[in-house]
């Protein structure tokens, strides 16, 4: 008998399957190390609220412009910074204490002069809770039209801004313009 591995040659070729499986072995080993050690948790983390808001304030206010307002401002925040409404104003048409958000259009209307028959002023309209007699008592509005909004603000919900009744089939800029004095969005 010959000493140990006496007699045992190999080839380059053998050499290298060697090598390999001993390379893939070594690779293999330190992959299960990697993907078994546990991976740190996950952290979700929410951006952080915006501390100053941009809003738009128009319509029968002191100063109409653009006003930077604190987060969590309310209408009537808005309203004061751009001087307080006028004496025109119809703030029964405006929602003072809904929370501001940034890039919000706060447009105060004015009352609407007397109507043709006498008595008081006339009110504007939220969009948001007009009835169909409501609306077709507005200039340019029948029951069609009428029907078309409820219908629009039914399936879209609540109007955030008059210009989404560009929308509604029916309704183009020009009556959008005639419509923006009687029609209000709080």
């Amino acid at each position: 008998m010959r000493g140990r591995g006496a007699g045992v040659r190999w080839n380059r070729q053998e050499q290298l399957v060697v090598a390999l499986a001993i390379a893939a072995a070594v690779v293999a080993g330190g992959l299960l190390l990697v993907l078994r050690r546990p991976s740190p948790p996950v952290r979700f983390v929410e951006p952080p609220l915006p501390t100053e808001l941009v809003v738009q304030v128009d319509g029968e206010v002191a100063r109409p412009g653009l006003y930077r307002v604190t987060h969590g401002s309310r209408v009537e925040d808005a309203i004061q910074g751009a001087g307080g409404a006028t004496a025109q104003a119809d703030l029964s048409a405006v929602n003072r204490a809904r929370v501001l958000r940034d890039g919000d259009r706060v447009t105060v209307p004015a009352l609407l002069p007397a109507s043709p028959t006498g008595g008081s002023p006339r009110r504007v309209l939220d969009i948001n809770t007009a009835t169909a007699a409501d609306l077709e008592a507005l200039p340019g509005i029948g029951p069609v039209l009428a029907g078309r909004i409820i219908a629009y603000r039914t399936r879209h919900g609540p109007f955030q801004r008059l210009e989404e009744l560009l929308q509604v089939e029916g309704i183009g800029p020009r009556l959008l313009q005639q419509l923006r004095s009687a029609l209000i969005v709080p």
